[in-house]
């Protein structure tokens, strides 16, 4: 009986390609992500006012338990050092969804205003307070997320071959 032998030609370089898929689709991943947070970042400083478009930045972490990456897109306090006044971050908190009485109804918050009888209340120069104007849920909500995605998407698929070249 002869034996005859078979040999596949690119199997080597289609077991290299399946062993640095992961890594690959991790760095072309992380990139997208950047690139999405950097377009909605743009985003948002578009409805930002003046004073509080300095905040607004982007990050691609990787979380600690479960190893995924994922885009923070956002407001970012950046702190100041050594000073007693409330740093930008937190008047645009304010400016965005008001003080006291003018707080925002729509809003959940964790800790609300509390009544006018309370202890502290009385202690108050005014409850009046600040109106809010809502300027960044509209943002986030609205041409922020479509712009990640669309820009998230170009990403990827401008960088399809990138996963085959390695």
């Amino acid at each position: 009986m002869a034996q005859t032998r078979t040999y596949i030609t690119g199997l080597d370089d289609c077991l290299k390609c399946f062993d640095n898929a992961p890594g690959n689709m991790l760095k072309l991943v992380r990139k997208a992500l950047k690139e999405g947070g950097k377009e909605a970042a743009k985003e948002i400083r578009k409805v930002m006012p003046r004073r509080f478009k300095r905040l607004v930045s982007y990050k691609v972490v990787k979380g600690t338990l479960s190893g995924d990456y994922s885009a923070l897109v956002g407001a970012f306090n950046k702190v100041k050092s050594g000073t007693s006044e409330p740093d930008d971050w937190f008047k645009a908190y304010w400016k965005n969804y008001g003080t006291l009485t003018k707080r925002d109804r729509d809003h959940k918050f964790d800790y609300p205003v509390k009544p006018a009888h309370w202890a502290a209340a009385k202690r108050r120069r005014n409850n009046i307070g600040q109106p809010h104007e809502n300027f960044y849920d509209g943002a986030v909500n609205g041409p922020a997320q479509t712009a990640f995605l669309r820009k998230f998407e170009d990403c990827i698929k401008s960088n399809e071959d990138y996963l085959k070249e390695r």
